[in-house]
């Protein structure tokens, strides 16, 4: 009876498809047909799964399999418990003299679902180092900026020590004839002071003008001394220095040469 309501509905695609078919009876919801490739699928016998219920056979009990339609995903359930996956085709078919009967039609996605599963996971294992990459980026351009601003202070480190060590041999070099020069007023003056007659106020007078240009000089070279410090200091503390116009042009000049000298790259 089995064997005839088979080949009544399926006809010769029941013994030769290589999809698993199966019928039940939809008035007690038990298999009574099922070729071999149900057997394959469900690592049970054939004569071990006539009889079942459909509840048996599925592992979904959210959706109703008894209905005529089409089905994804489905979960099936092996004889090892071990679930395997399915497109489900039921169809609704008559019989007389009043016999009701569902034809299922199950496809094995079981490798499929892996496959797929599988490409979802390396998406989002690709995705998670695209990911990484882009925060390794951003942390190389931060330490990329990072160096740049430590290398340009460093230069002008380099540059403040060079004007200091410049300004400072400046100030050595005055320092020495100034001193000369402010003694040697000091004498004269004694020296004038004891003269009598009409050319002590002439020689007064140019003692007068010597000693002012004698006190520039101190100025300057008191300026060239500030500037020699300043240049040095590395704490933040520099201030803005007024040099005399003489000072500060031949400075400003000897900077705009910094640049023309070569320096020896570290390796």
């Amino acid at each position: 009876m089995a064997d005839a309501i088979a080949s009544a509905v399926f006809g010769m695609l029941f013994d030769y498809s290589t999809e698993a078919l199966f019928i039940v009876d939809r008035t007690t919801g038990c298999v009574v047909s099922a070729n071999v490739r149900v057997a394959d699928l469900l690592a049970r016998d054939v004569d071990m799964v006539i009889g079942l219920r459909i509840e048996e056979i599925g592992l979904d009990k959210t959706r109703d399999l008894t209905q005529p339609g089409h089905y994804e995903d489905v979960a099936l359930r092996r004889e090892d418990e071990y679930p395997v996956y399915v497109t489900l085709f039921v169809a609704h078919i008559d019989l007389p003299p009043d016999q009701s009967f569902a034809a299922y039609t199950a496809r094995d996605m079981t490798d499929r679902r892996g496959l797929e599963r599988e490409l979802v996971a390396k998406h989002s294992a690709l995705f998670q180092a695209y990911a990484d990459l882009e925060r390794a980026y951003a942390q190389l351009h931060d330490t990329k900026q990072e160096l740049e601003n430590r290398n340009r202070e460093i230069a002008m480190l380099a540059w403040r020590a060079a004007v200091g060590e410049l300004v400072a041999g400046i100030a050595h070099h005055l320092n020495n004839p100034v001193g000369a020069l402010s003694s040697t007023l000091r004498r004269m003056t004694s020296v004038v002071g004891r003269v009598e007659g009409e050319p002590k106020a002439e020689l007064q007078r140019l003692l007068e003008r010597v000693g002012q240009i004698a006190t520039r000089i101190e100025s300057n070279v008191s300026a060239i001394v500030q500037a020699s410090r300043s240049a040095s200091a590395t704490d933040g503390s520099r201030g803005r220095l007024e040099l005399p116009h003489e000072i500060a042009h031949v400075l400003t000049s000897f900077s705009d040469k910094l640049d023309d000298i070569p320096t020896k790259e570290s390796p």
